[in-house]
Parts: structure tokens; sequence; C-alpha cells
């Protein structure tokens, strides 16, 4: 049932005056104020709109046409609750100046690489006092950016919504996957990632630290940082450039994931998703040609033997 269909027959008379009767007792303002919340509202707003007491009281009572989400937010309607309506509820009881990060603004900006699990998070003003709920974490913060309209929900901007995910997770890779993939999506720099880490708190700030060296070094996956641990413990091999322009100047255009300049060797690392697929196979052999022809040797990788056989791809690139 639609949330302006369950608004209109809010009852607040128990005589048979039928449902047009309760509709006329609905101010208008009060089904628009739904409406554009996703059909959810507060306690204060129905008072403020001219809903009585014993209208909410019978609203979520034993007729339940409406459903109590959180503390003084109430669903206009009956049925399941979607992501959306629970994002929604949960700005509205943390207040007007809250908003949502973490993994749930990062899926927002589009990316892939955060978990499907992650648990909504909220920002609010450091003054802000808010009891905890079910629904979401309500984290208070001296450093509240300004945010971004996504969707229709106020979001910290992605710097901020990637490293508070990243403060969730408990292994590298996970934090590398989400710090490279708002770098390679152009919605962050990595300076600006590296500000907001200094503005924020330190809980939880080693592995984001960690993945920010590789971010920093030019490393725009988790297969090139992966490849970035591999080659670090080598004594033969210079540290090699990372997605940067071929130091040849007839190659400038040409960005090697892992560039070797006196050995002029580069590495490339051949996933699928970027090298296999479509017309990206034809674009890779032209590219390859062309480091043949500057006098570049091109040595491809698979994510997958990065991790397997790290001491095997390491002697590859070192031979």
């Amino acid at each position: 049932m639609s949330p302006l269909c369950t608004i209109h027959v809010l009852g607040v008379s128990t005589t048979p005056t039928s449902a047009h009767a309760a509709c006329v007792l609905i101010p208008a303002q009060f089904r628009q104020l739904a409406a554009a919340q996703d059909g959810l509202v507060t306690r204060r707003q129905a008072l403020e709109c001219g809903i009585s007491i014993d209208a909410l009281r019978h609203a979520v009572g034993k007729g339940k046409r409406w459903q109590r989400v959180v503390t003084g937010v109430y669903a206009t309607f009956t049925g399941p609750l979607q992501e959306r309506h629970l994002v929604r509820a949960a700005l509205l009881y943390a207040g007007p100046e809250a908003m949502v990060s973490g993994a749930v603004a990062c899926r927002a900006y589009g990316l892939r690489y955060v978990p499907a699990y992650g648990r909504l998070l909220l920002l609010v003003p450091g003054q802000v006092q808010r009891a905890p709920i079910p629904i979401a974490k309500i984290r208070r913060t001296l450093t509240l950016p300004r945010p971004r309209h996504v969707r229709f929900f106020p979001c910290a901007p992605p710097a901020r919504a990637a490293l508070d995910a990243s403060r969730e997770l408990h292994n590298v890779r996970s934090v590398r996957a989400v710090l490279c993939e708002v770098v390679q999506l152009g919605l962050a720099l990595p300076d600006e990632l590296v500000t907001t880490l200094e503005q924020g708190h330190s809980a939880d700030s080693a592995l984001p630290r960690r993945a920010l060296s590789d971010v920093l070094a030019g490393c725009r996956s988790t297969a090139e940082c992966d490849l970035r641990d591999v080659l670090s413990v080598s004594t033969v091999l210079d540290q090699p450039v990372w997605n940067q322009p071929l130091p040849d100047a007839d190659g400038a255009d040409l960005h090697p994931d892992a560039c070797l300049a006196r050995a002029r060797l580069v590495v490339e690392v051949d996933s699928i998703e970027w090298h296999r697929l479509g017309d990206r196979v034809e674009a890779t052999e032209r590219r390859r040609a062309r480091y043949a022809a500057l006098g570049w040797t091109v040595l491809p990788v698979s994510p997958h033997r990065i991790r397997e056989e790290p001491a095997l791809v390491l002697a590859e690139i070192e031979a």
C-alpha cells in the first residue's frame, strides 16, 4: 500500500463515517511532507501538522496502519522497509545536520568494493546527543564536513565516506580496495584522503594509514598494492613508478601500472576486468605493441599469481 493511501485512512473516528471523513482530517501539508520523506514522518512533524496524539496512537495501535521504525519516527505504511526507508528514518531521528557516511554513502557514490553488509553510519555535530538506535551508528564529530546530496540524501564527501568505511574493515586488502577505488573513479585526490584522515580521530586508523601509503605511491587497485608488496622486498630492483607517464617523450601518453625505467621494463597487472573484456583486448594489444616499438619490455602478471605465487612473480620480474 502506498504511503499516501495509508495516510488517507488514518482513523480518528470509530463511527462508520467512512474513510472519506477520516481523509478530510489529514492536512495536505502532512501528506506532502510524508510523500517527500519516503512515507516517513517524525512525531514532532505530525503534531506540528495538526495530527492529534490520539490519531498517532490509533495509527500505530491495534490497526497497525503505521509502523514505528525508531523512537519518534513512523512509517506511514505497512509492509517491509527498504534500505532507503531505514536511511531516511535514521536521518530524521538524528537531526537536520546529520549526514550519511561509511559504506552506505560509498555505495551511493558508485563504489563497488565496499561490503554490502556495511552498517549505516551517520555523522552529526559534536553537540548533538542521541540515544543509540539499532538501524544505524551515530557518530558525533567536531569536523563535520559539508554534505553532498546523493540520491536525495545528504552524504559526507567521498573522501570522508571512504575513510569512514575503511575504519570498519579488518584487513588491509579490503581497505586498499576502497581507497584505491575512490581515487581511481576521480571522486577524491590522494592528498585529500591524507588531510581528511589527519583531521579525524585516531581510532581504527592503522589500516587506512597503511593503505594510503600505497595510494600516495600511485597504486590504483588492490592488485597493484599487492604487487608493490612483492617488489618491496627485492634487493635487485629499483622501486617502480606507478601509473605515471612513460619517461619516453614519444610514449608520454602511456601510463604503465609499474615502470622500472633503468631496466626499460613495464609490469602490467593483467586483470580480466581491465584487459580481457570486450574491446579492451585490442586496446591492450595496441598499447603493448607501442611499448615494444619504443624498446620497452612488457611483463603481464595476473592478480591471482601475485597473491598465490609472489616469490615466483618476483623472480620473473628480477630476471
